[in-house]
């Protein structure tokens, strides 16, 4: 058996023994430093990074692209997003503490602790990020890159974080370093998305100007291309987007950017000659024949019309718009985007509101809601919906009127002649619509027959042998239908529905083509029914009065939407001097003389608005409106007076509650008296009166209530000044039954304690509990329940019925007055009493709570 020589092994063991103390963390030899190194380096690190790729990859292809608005320079995600990737953001976080607690001397430390950070930032861990990024920084003295990286994920973080201050300073700070080439990038990168976020498209441009040349990756200098050519061409700089663009397709785009770089070219292209108006439309035709952009024809037709109407071509827009709309079958927020632009036209260039309406509900049904303009769109809906409901109204009640001032026989011939006539148009429009119908499907047909003899003289080489074919074709799918697992019905979200894409296609293969809302026509005879017709005519003069009120109210709104919502002014005021004349007696008179003295102020009319001014001042004196003309800091004076007034109104009612109803009249009078009329005084007025209620006879009361309401007619505190009237014309009632309630004066039988108390949902709750409390502290041996009963609508009664003398009840009644249960409800006022069984029975039959008072107060 060969053996090693004593002085090898000897020496393999030397060997050993470095080797094993070279690869303890606290080791910082040469031997030590290469293997932490590269340890670190091609172990936990890489594993670590090759994770944060993943992450990367996986929610940049999370997104939904928007090609449509300005691209984001990072990609918006959210916790959905986050908790996709979490398993990788662990084992991040685990590799990367791997490489800086095993290898804490390596050159691979900083960058595991960036890493660290932005897999928190995946993980909507901020403050943590910040915390790793602002470690990196302070501890990096010898890696100015990774410390640099740190810094420009930091900028990001806060700027994703709303911290824009903070990411702010972070920019201005990198301002005094020199980073590398691949820092600088992201350095320029980074400020331009803070600048994004502030929508401060210039800087945001210059930054990503800066940064596009440091790009040595294709796909992200395209992009970034793609976007300066975005910001140009919304901030209006023509030849630096077409510049930009060209940029973009130098730089070998995927597929999406060149088609859309190639369609944006279009929009952006400057025309100084008459010839170009050709080319460019030219340019739009060979898109729409070109097969690869089968599937973006709703998008080429949508940008064939927003070139169209660039040029004020309104009737080739509206066409190319429908045409985008039609021959969309999955793209929502395009047929969104296409409808959104006909209720533009139809709303602020042809003034059509209804069919703006029209296509503004099919905006609100289609276009996703995330859609950052969504809000302002549903809102305009909203208003259009309102405006066409009065446009509707007026015309609808103002036909009826019309059609009641007809005879009988006259009636039924007019409605015969306009049924036919209305068969006869819906019948030709039909007509006109399969017509339209035919031919598109022919187009439809035609185009498919081209693509496909384009595909055969193209070559003959199988599909699936050319690899760029199939690498775009992948490309296609997985933008289309994400990445979807190979099965059966792939194409279907619900696997149990039926199927909805052969349904869209006839026996042609012709896709099914989409009415816009212009175009739709009814088929049936619905709304055309002459005796449903003849029972809506207005005969009646209360049907008629109805009809006329409903035309005045639509004026009403009308005038108000053209003036505060479409700010039509001419618009409002023809309305609103239509309802004047129509309507002169009208509650809105002098609301709307006020709008129309300010809608002439504004124009400058000094003859319309003087009459309006003098009008409402001589005819309404005494409303807001007058005052406001009168003094135009009416409303903010007012506002100090009412303020100084509820003061007033505090102390005059603890006065009143406190029984000092002298001193709180004085009160009220006197600043009723000092200050001038306002929003508060009938809040003043109506304590005033109460007092009065406390103070002097019940016919002084009930005349000073019913001058309140006659006086303060649009008083916010009229249902409660009504509701005291009645009270005090019930208490009247009461009187008179009093005077015939005879109580009888036989007191030797059963009493009962009764308790009275205002209806009150808190003390029907209480009081029960405090009373039977109080018995049994007086017969600590009896079981009682007291009973709750409602005498009227507004007093309640806690009964007592165990007492089997009049001795008794009074020593009972005795104790409870001085016992203290009620001191607590000091603004509550309560009636205790006792009464005989029989007198109980009389008592609750009149409800004559004062006149048997009185009764207890005279015998008891």
């Amino acid at each position: 058996m060969f053996r090693a020589p004593a002085f090898l092994l000897f020496a393999a063991s030397i060997l050993y023994s470095i080797v094993f103390q070279s690869c303890s963390p606290e080791s910082n030899g040469v031997v030590s430093e290469v293997y932490h190194n590269t340890t670190a380096h091609y172990n936990a690190y890489f594993y670590a990074r090759e994770r944060m790729r993943e992450i990367e990859s996986s929610i940049a292809n999370s997104v939904d692209v928007n090609y449509d608005r300005i691209l984001d320079l990072y990609p918006q995600f959210d916790s959905t997003a986050s908790n996709g990737v979490q398993n990788q953001i662990d084992d991040v976080i685990k590799k990367a503490s791997i490489a800086i607690q095993r290898h804490p001397g390596s050159d691979w430390v900083e960058e595991s602790y960036v890493l660290v950070g932005k897999a928190r930032f995946y993980d909507l861990d901020y403050v943590n990020a910040i915390e790793t990024f602002k470690y990196v920084n302070k501890t990096s003295e010898k890696d100015d890159d990774s410390r640099h990286e740190s810094l420009i994920q930091l900028m990001k973080t806060f700027t994703d974080a709303g911290e824009l201050r903070n990411a702010e300073a972070v920019s201005d700070f990198l301002k005094k370093e020199k980073p590398n080439k691949e820092n600088a990038k992201g350095m320029y990168v980074t400020r331009a998305y803070l600048h994004q976020k502030r929508e401060d498209y210039n800087k945001m441009v210059q930054n990503l100007t800066l940064a596009a040349p440091l790009m040595s990756d294709h796909d992200e200098r395209a992009r970034t291309y793609f976007i300066i050519g975005q910001v140009y061409q919304q901030l209006g700089f023509n030849a630096q987007a077409y510049a930009n663009y060209r940029n973009c397709l130098k730089s070998n785009p995927n597929f999406d950017l060149e088609f859309y770089s190639k369609l944006n070219m279009a929009q952006v292209t400057e025309l100084t000659n008459p010839g170009d108006l050709k080319q460019v439309r030219k340019y739009f035709k060979k898109l729409l024949r070109d097969k690869k952009n089968a599937e973006f024809r709703d998008k080429i037709y949508y940008e064939i019309a927003n070139f169209e109407l660039k040029q004020e071509n309104i009737e080739d827009a509206i066409e190319n718009y429908n045409n985008s709309i039609r021959i969309s079958t999955s793209n929502q927020r395009q047929k969104g985007y296409s409808y959104l632009r006909l209720g533009e036209i139809y709303y602020n260039h042809l003034k059509n509101y209804k069919l703006a309406k029209a296509y503004y509900d099919s905006v609100v049904s289609v276009l996703p809601k995330e859609e950052p303009s969504y809000t302002e769109i549903a809102k305009r809906q909203e208003i259009l919906a309102d405006f066409v409901e009065q446009l509707n109204t007026i015309h609808d009640q103002d036909s009826l009127l019309n059609l009641a001032k007809m005879d009988t026989s006259a009636l039924s011939v007019y409605l015969d002649e306009y049924i036919a006539q209305k068969q006869a148009e819906l019948e030709e429009n039909e007509k006109k619509r399969k017509a339209k119908e035919s031919s598109r499907r022919r187009s439809t047909s035609f185009d498919n027959q081209v693509t496909q003899i384009s595909t055969t003289l193209e070559g003959s080489t199988w599909y699936f042998y050319n690899s760029s074919a199939v690498s775009r074709g992948n490309s296609e799918f997985k933008r289309q239908w994400g990445n979807r697992p190979l099965e059966d019905n792939w194409r279907r979200s619900n696997k149990e529905q039926t199927i909805k894409d052969d349904e869209q296609q006839d026996q042609s293969g012709a896709v099914a083509t989409q009415k816009a809302p212009g175009e739709e026509t009814a088929t049936s005879e619905a709304g055309l029914d002459k005796s449903a017709m003849m029972a809506s005519v207005p005969y009646t003069p209360e049907d008629q009065a109805a009809a006329y009120k409903k035309i005045e109210e639509a004026h009403y709104r009308l005038g108000n939407i053209y003036d505060f919502d479409l700010e039509e002014k001419e618009n409002a005021i023809e309305t609103f001097e239509t309802m004047l004349s129509r309507f002169p007696e009208s509650e809105y008179k002098p609301e709307v003389m006020y709008q129309l003295y300010l809608l002439y102020k504004e124009q400058g009319n000094t003859n319309r608005q003087e009459y309006y001014k003098n009008t409402l001042i001589n005819e309404f004196p005494n409303t807001l409106y007058a005052k406001l003309i009168i003094n135009p800091n009416f409303r903010e004076e007012s506002l100090l007076a009412t303020a100084q007034l509820q003061q007033i109104y505090k102390d005059a009612y603890a006065l009143q509650d406190s029984g000092q109803f002298a001193r709180a009249q004085k009160l009220l009078r006197d600043a009723l008296q000092d200050y001038p009329e306002n929003d508060f005084s009938d809040n003043l007025k109506l304590l005033d009166i109460i007092i009065t209620g406390h103070t002097d006879d019940i016919y002084k009361y009930q005349y000073e209530l019913n001058s309140f309401i006659s006086t303060y007619t649009e008083s916010e505190l009229l249902p409660y000044a009504e509701n005291l009237v009645q009270k005090a014309e019930q208490h009247q009632i009461n009187l008179f039954n009093s005077s015939r309630a005879k109580f009888i004066k036989y007191f030797a039988q059963v009493h009962y304690f009764v308790l009275a108390y205002n209806a009150d949902k808190d003390l029907a709750e209480d009081l029960p509990v405090k009373v039977q409390r109080f018995y049994k502290t007086e017969f600590p041996n009896k079981k009682f329940s007291p009973a709750n009963l409602i005498l009227d609508g507004s007093t309640s009664l806690v009964m007592v019925n165990e007492f089997g003398t009049k001795a008794v009840a009074k020593t009972f009644y005795d104790a409870f007055m001085n016992s203290g249960t009620l001191d607590e409800y000091v603004a509550q006022k309560f009636s205790p009493f006792i009464i005989t069984k029989d007198n109980f029975k009389i008592f609750y039959e009149t409800k004559e709570l004062e006149g048997y008072l009185k009764f207890f107060k005279e015998n008891y």
